[in-house]
């Protein structure tokens, strides 16, 4: 049967539908072939509960959508509904470049539900395969905080802004960090696994997606080589459902958010309980220290020097948070809710800031809202815990190659996917996630 339809003609068969994703948790095995075991999401957040399914896959379009059957307790025949689809960014393929080289975009599929009591599980097909679906259902927060999403750790080398990042994070009231983990150094890795021993971070398996089903490897391109950078907006989608505090944002690792005065935490509290704020918007700017940090001393912190703007970054109230996208919000549940600018900034550390031909400035912005000299001694206990006297140095081969890679891709119209991976696997030695079942790829 098939998946993927037209509103206007139900006999027309959609090529474009190849690689469906849900939630990346796993409890059974689908087939001799897969050990995968994907989650539904039904989100309780919303009035009336939404089903949603998050894929990857080819332009859809518009009117395209699902065949999904419900299955109800005490109820032997399901329910089948239609989901349509939409894609995550504004148009598919996206406007800007390089996304638009890419031939997968990340979409998701959302319906309304009628009833939801009773519901056990959802069933798709995949071609002769039918694919059972754990229901996850997705309450309104409770638990006041913050929570920080990490977009997928991709080639990553410069461990100092970790320790930072977290250092500074929790200073400003965050409360959990959920990490995404494609691929990094083996000292990168080192410290990750330092802060999830500790329970202060949450890594996520976000792994290369691999190989099409043997049926359709050879019909459609190659799915790494053709995903925007593992398609972090999707993996940023999906940790915003996984959030179960009042507040979160979606910051990389060499980018800290700091109101004017005081916490974030705090700030956001202010502004946006009991308003019609749903999410703060933060200018950026890209800013360096003397010593760098990247010699591992960390006294640079206590007086950063700032260059350029960069590009927004925001935190929002999670409990009205529909769709992000990676610099501002996409869509709020409640549509009366408003993104509101905000008196605070980005403080972006890029590594080759000092490139820019930007002159330097200070302005009154820092990492911890009290007591720098502390965190900064904290940091420096930290690192000598993890790598005792000798803190290894930062390979910054790795950066410049990936750099230029990427330009090289681009030029060449080629999608800034997995291409990159023999350029860098040549100058470094790279810890892969390797979990496998993930992901599923099949054709409808």
């Amino acid at each position: 049967m098939n998946l993927l339809k037209t509103y206007q003609s139900p006999l027309i068969i959609i090529s474009a539908f190849l690689f469906i994703f849900m939630m990346i948790q796993f409890d059974h095995l689908l087939e001799s072939n897969y050990s995968i075991n994907l989650r539904n999401v039904l989100q309780i957040r919303t009035e009336p509960p939404r089903l949603r399914i998050f894929s990857l896959n080819g332009c859809l379009g518009n009117n395209k959508f699902l065949y999904v059957d419900l299955y109800y307790k005490d109820k032997i025949t399901p329910t089948r509904i239609k989901i349509y689809g939409i894609t995550l960014d504004e148009n598919c393929p996206a406007d800007w470049a390089p996304t638009k080289l890419c031939f997968y975009s990340p979409h998701t599929f959302v319906s309304n539900l009628s009833v939801t009591e009773g519901l056990t599980k959802v069933v798709i097909e995949l071609g002769l395969r039918k694919v059972d679906l754990v229901i996850r259902e997705i309450h309104k927060p409770v638990q006041h905080g913050l929570t920080m999403c990490l977009q997928p750790v991709y080639y990553y080398s410069q461990w100092q802004n970790i320790v930072l990042y977290i250092e500074a994070w929790r200073a400003q009231g965050a409360t959990r960090f959920i990490v995404f983990y494609h691929s990094s150094t083996k000292d990168t890795r080192k410290v990750l696994d330092y802060y999830q021993d500790l329970g202060v971070i949450e890594l996520r398996s976000w792994p290369s997606f691999g190989n099409l089903h043997k049926d359709i490897v050879d019909k459609k391109p190659n799915i790494d080589n053709n995903t925007f950078l593992f398609s972090y907006f999707l993996a940023l989608n999906i940790c915003v459902l996984d959030i179960k505090t009042t507040f979160g944002t979606v910051a990389d690792f060499d980018e800290v958010i700091v109101p004017i005065n005081g916490t974030m935490l705090d700030y956001a509290t202010k502004e946006m309980s009991g308003t019609d704020v749903g999410a703060l918007l933060f200018e950026s700017n890209y800013v360096a220290m003397n010593p760098s940090i990247y010699t591992s001393d960390f006294s640079g912190v206590s007086s950063p020097s700032f260059y350029k703007k960069g590009l927004t970054k925001f935190v929002f109230n999670v409990s009205v948070i529909d769709l992000c996208e990676v610099h501002f919000v996409k869509s709020f549940i409640d549509k009366s809710k408003i993104t509101k600018d905000a008196a605070g900034l980005v403080l972006h550390m890029r590594f080759n800031v000092k490139d820019f031909d930007d002159e330097p400035t200070s302005k009154p912005f820092h990492f911890f809202p009290n007591d720098t000299s502390q965190h900064i001694q904290n940091m420096h206990k930290t690192i000598q815990t993890i790598f005792g006297s000798s803190p290894p140095p930062v390979p910054m081969e790795s950066l410049n190659v990936f750099v230029e890679c990427g330009q090289r891709m681009f030029k060449q119209g080629m999608c800034h996917g997995a291409i990159c991976k023999p350029d860098m696997d040549a100058v470094h030695e790279w810890v892969y996630d390797k979990t496998e079942g993930v992901f599923l790829a099949g054709e409808y």
